[in-house]
């Protein structure tokens, strides 16, 4: 083999003379063996492997070469920007990331400033652009520009490091927001501007009537706005001021001023002059008054309804009530010889007017008016009032109608009881008054009202220490209450309460005095007692003066059931001597003497009543116990 058949490709060197091929030696065959005129050409054969191998070391050596010179070009730049970078106008070249974010910041800060201008019929309103956060977005900014020319294989990273430093990258600016705050922005900014739609209203005055006209109410749809105003802050060059307009929406009240209008119409038809009849009789109401009747009441559903007021229309009937009543008579029992009946005088039913009813009727002719219809005279409504005795419940008692317990009291006919109308007033408002089998007698509500228009005065009351001669409207009816008592006692009947005065008058029976009063707020004292007999009692009074006194007599009639009543007499107690003080005041005339209290010893008194059926068994038993306070006289003179 010559020299020259060792050089087969060019960029390669055979091994130098003399040197030892180890691999021909290993391939080269045993002198002699067969074949051995082919050696040659097996030898160039095999030299492609070792070819290949030195291209490839080669090839790894300028790999390694260039790793070793990115290694050395990218630690130089570990977490800075490669050369090369620019975020918009800002070149960020070998910054790292917190240098990078500052000089984003300071570069993109005027895209805070500025806001977006809403413009409205009603006027503008604004949000700031801070309000919802817009600003550049430095940290997507800054991470894309790290990141540019790390991307990729070594051999990507080599190639795009090169075109980086000779060409740059620019990294496009990008702009972030609160979508959520700039809806919120919006809707704040715009409701300054809406507005509640207002319904007309109608009002009465004391002289006249008045109509507040409807308005309009508006609104907007701030979702729509806000999309608006999103896409257009959106854009980096959005100017300092973003306007985008508002439409209004139209909210119409519920009511109309036509709907007030013919309310009113409605209320002006109606007033007018009202004729009430009742037989022959009639009377007028005049429209004035009719006009002070009416009002305007609003509905549920949001209309406006006429009203008349049920309180003054009555008040308006009182002549015609006034005129058309008639008190009932009850029956009574003709009194013979002794303490029997002997016939009886018939009743008679007494009639009032049916304020209620009435009212009704004149509420529908008011109605009928504002529906333009005239309607006839409202005619009065007048309820019977029975008497509280009829002439045949009189009658089937009448045969064995007796008196069962009567009491008579007398007292000074004075200031101290409006001089004697409140106690003859309430005698005469029980008198005839019927108890059925089972029913209770209680003073108030037997008497009503205690009212000057009734006929009651002022009288005396205890106050605290002293007694106040006209502090009381109906003072002085203890006198009555103390002797209806004591005729029921003496009937048998089953008693309920009953209290004593403070000291003892020694016009009343000891210890059986009953008083009676009502306390402004509540409470007080009363009289009672039920009729436990099988047949109905009847109360009977009478009233009568002569020479500056008066009596009150009470008298309980029934069909005696056999029954006894025995009254034992007061056991005293603790009796405490009373006295007269002589008192110097300057509210009386010089010498003028008054005597202003009356000494009254203080004691406790029993008292006890056993009724007993017409077998002797006893049906009641009650034990009066009553405290009287040590009560001392009073005369005052003038000093």
């Amino acid at each position: 083999m010559t020299a020259a058949d060792d050089v087969l490709v060019p960029g390669f060197e055979s091994p130098g003379a003399g040197a030892p091929d180890t691999d021909v030696e290993a391939d080269t065959p045993d002198a002699g063996a067969p074949g051995v005129e082919d050696a040659p050409a097996r030898r160039r054969t095999r030299v492609w492997p070792r070819l290949f191998a030195g291209f490839v070391l080669g090839l790894v050596a300028t790999v390694g070469i260039a790793a070793a010179a990115l290694l050395a070009w990218d630690s130089g730049y570990e977490g800075r920007v490669l050369p090369g970078v620019r975020a918009g106008t800002v070149d960020l070249s070998g910054l790292d990331r917190a240098q990078a974010e500052a000089a984003l910041a300071a570069a993109y800060e005027a895209l805070g400033n500025g806001r977006v201008v809403i413009r409205t019929e009603a006027g503008d309103v604004s949000v700031p652009y801070g309000q919802f956060g817009r600003r550049a977005d430095v940290g997507a900014m800054v991470d894309e520009a790290l990141a540019a020319g790390r991307e990729g294989t070594v051999a990507e990273r080599a190639v795009a490091e090169i075109r980086l430093a000779l060409e740059g990258r620019t990294v496009e600016p990008r702009l972030a927001l609160d979508e959520t705050a700039l809806g919120a922005g919006v809707a704040e900014a715009l409701s300054w501007l809406e507005r509640e739609p207002v319904d007309a209203s109608i009002a009465k005055g004391a002289k006249r009537v008045y109509t507040i006209p409807a308005r309009d109410g508006r609104t907007y749809d701030p979702a729509a706005v806000a999309a608006t105003a999103q896409d257009a802050v959106r854009r980096l060059d959005a100017p300092r001021e973003t306007v985008v307009e508002a439409a209004t929406i139209t909210l119409p009240p519920a009511r109309s001023d036509a709907d007030v209008a013919a309310v009113r119409e409605a209320a002006e038809r109606m007033v007018g002059n009202i004729v009430v009849t009742y037989g022959e009789k009639h009377w007028t109401i005049k429209a004035a008054t009719v006009a002070t009747w009416l009002d305007f009441e609003y509905q549920a559903d949001g209309s406006i309804a006429v009203v008349a007021d049920r309180v003054k229309i009555e008040k308006a009937l009182a002549k015609v009530a006034k005129a058309v009543k008639r008190d009932p008579v009850s029956a009574t029992f003709l009194g013979g010889k002794g303490s029997r009946a002997i016939g009886v005088a018939p009743s008679r039913d007494g009639r009032r007017l049916d304020p209620e009813a009435t009212s009704t009727a004149i509420a529908r002719l008011l109605a009928a008016r504002a529906h333009w219809i005239e309607p006839a005279p409202v005619r009065a409504v007048v309820a019977r009032v029975e008497p509280k005795l009829t002439t045949e419940e009189a009658a089937l008692s009448a045969p064995v109608m007796s008196r069962l317990g009567s009491w008579k009291t007398w007292f000074p006919v004075s200031e101290r009881n409006y001089f004697g109308a409140n106690i003859w007033l309430p005698a005469k408002i029980i008198d005839g008054t019927v108890l059925r089998p089972g029913q209770t007698f209680e003073w108030w509500r037997a008497i009503g009202p205690v009212t000057s228009s009734r006929g009651f005065g002022p009288g005396g009351f205890i106050a605290g220490n002293h007694t106040e001669p006209t502090g009381a409207l109906g003072g002085g009816m203890c006198s009555s209450s103390t002797t209806l008592f004591n005729a029921a006692l003496r009937a048998g009947l089953r008693m309920g309460a009953r209290s004593n005065h403070k000291y003892y008058i020694d016009r009343y029976p000891l210890g059986l005095d009953a008083t009676v009063s009502k306390m402004p707020g509540g409470g007080g004292q009363t009289v009672t007692f039920t009729n436990d007999m099988k047949h109905p009692i009847v109360i009977r009074t009478y009233r009568y003066r002569a020479h500056g006194r008066g009596w009150v007599r009470y008298e309980i009639w029934g069909i005696p059931d056999g029954r006894t009543v025995s009254i034992g007499k007061p056991v005293v107690s603790n009796v405490r001597k009373a006295t007269t003080y002589t008192v110097y005041v300057s509210t009386l005339p010089q010498g003028v003497k008054e005597q202003t209290e009356y000494p009254a010893n203080g004691m406790d008194v029993s008292v006890t009543r056993i009724v007993r059926d017409r077998h002797g068994r006893v049906i009641h038993s009650n034990t009066y116990r009553t405290h009287y306070q040590l009560w001392n006289g009073r005369i005052e003179i003038g000093l």
